[in-house]
């Protein structure tokens, strides 16, 4: 592989991150859209079922953004060809993203730098969805606690 100059790094690094945060803005917006179908808390018997629904829902929406976001890092580190398969590919974005860290898997010296950078992206991106699921709970009780008066 080519190497790249410190500008193509940090355009390509830019490039990454502006990606992911695309992919997060998606979520947001599929969560958003999924908030408007399922059925608010209903003034009956199982309120405590829409809640539950409505975290459910939120939960799987924002972690389905989060595994095509670690996707992304993953095709990158697998086109640098350095963990081999795209399973190690993927579990090494993983432990980045979440920043766990894969002490059994490394990148060379020119791309180490990728997996601090998707480590702090990936701390943004859960900050930002933990705002959104608290959203998602205080859109639910708010509609909860109007119904019952």
């Amino acid at each position: 592989m080519e190497e790249l100059s410190p500008l193509e790094r940090i355009v390509r690094g830019v490039i990454m991150i502006g990606a992911t945060g695309i992919v997060q803005v998606m979520a947001q917006l599929a969560l958003s859209k999924m908030m408007d179908i399922v059925p608010a808390p209903r003034l009956s018997q199982y309120p405590t079922a829409y809640m539950l629904l409505h975290s459910v829902v939120a939960v799987l929406v924002l972690m389905t953004g989060h595994f095509m976001q670690v996707t992304l890092w993953a095709l990158l580190y697998y086109d640098w060809g350095e963990l081999g398969s795209f399973s190690h590919s993927f579990y090494f974005s993983l432990a980045c993203f979440t920043t766990l860290g894969a002490n059994e898997l490394n990148l060379t010296p020119a791309h180490r730098i990728a997996g601090a950078v998707e480590a702090a992206v990936g701390m943004l991106m859960f900050g930002w969805s933990t705002a959104l699921l608290v959203r998602v709970v205080q859109r639910t009780d708010r509609r909860s606690d109007r119904e019952v008066q």
